[in-house]
């Protein structure tokens, strides 16, 4: 599980360092032209040097939120979720300990009308994951990761894959601010958000073996939260396939996907 704390505060016009190197936002090149950083896998050959957008727009609003705290460390009780084991065939995400279906979810889209998830995603991999606009950290590099995973992948393997973010702060995440926040991240990938009453929220994530708390505003002030940080990787048989732990690197989210798509093809 991903908690939010209270912040330390930055010095002016420094940008508040990262609790877990792992999910530092490396393989991007500078708008200036400084050369790109590579992020090597542990063991394996340096990884590409990625596209800019979508890792710098995370890194531009992680900057610019106040009010909120640095994503954590994962708990027992994340790690007790991830259980399972890496595939023998060569895939980079976590083996599910159970089988699960997609739900359907029936949460509120973007644009404020029912989304059911299997009927949206049918015969698509879909990317679930639950977090909340104002998280500085970890929710971001998230959805900036694959978004920069997306944008590597060839058209046609790309266009059967969709980003669902469930918002896990409903109180505070409206299907308009969703869809600001999803703006920063998606260039027409085809990213979903969803809203919904909190209670359904917790039920839908806890069902799949994501923790969620609500969030409360600590004793200090700034708003503290809980909530697992994995992707979840459903085929296009509508099956949890893979997991995916904060921190995956971009890489491995290359090297699956289109294998994914191709386990699901007529």
């Amino acid at each position: 599980m991903v908690t939010t704390r209270p912040p330390s505060a930055p010095a002016d016009g420094q940008r508040r360092a990262r609790t877990r190197p792992q999910t530092s936002r490396i393989g991007f090149a500078d708008p200036a032209g400084t050369p790109a950083r590579r992020r090597p896998r542990p063991g394996g050959p340096p990884g590409r040097a990625l596209g800019p957008p979508a890792a710098l727009a995370a890194l531009a609003l992680a900057a610019l939120v106040t009010g909120t705290a640095a994503c954590g460390d994962e708990t027992p009780g994340m790690r007790a979720a991830l259980a399972g084991g890496h595939r023998s065939d060569g895939l980079h995400g976590i083996t599910p300990a159970r089988p699960m279906t997609k739900p359907a979810l029936d949460l509120t889209g973007t644009d404020g009308l029912p989304f059911d998830l299997r009927a949206r995603t049918a015969d698509r991999v879909a990317l679930l994951y639950f977090g909340r606009t104002r998280c500085p950290d970890v929710c971001p590099a998230t959805m900036a990761d694959l978004a920069a995973a997306l944008g590597e992948l060839a058209p046609d393997v790309r266009a059967h894959i969709r980003v669902v973010f469930v918002s896990t702060d409903p109180a505070r995440d409206t299907p308009a601010v969703v869809s600001r926040w999803l703006h920063h991240f998606d260039p027409g990938f085809g990213f979903y958000g969803l809203t919904g009453p909190f209670d359904r929220v917790q039920a839908e994530a806890r069902a799949l073996g994501v923790d969620v708390e609500e969030p409360v505003t600590g004793t200090g002030g700034p708003l503290e939260s809980a909530h697992g940080g994995e992707v979840l990787a459903f085929g296009r048989d509508g099956r949890l396939a893979l997991r995916y732990p904060p921190g995956t690197q971009i890489t491995d989210y290359i090297h699956d996907l289109p294998v994914l798509v191709a386990e699901g093809a007529p």
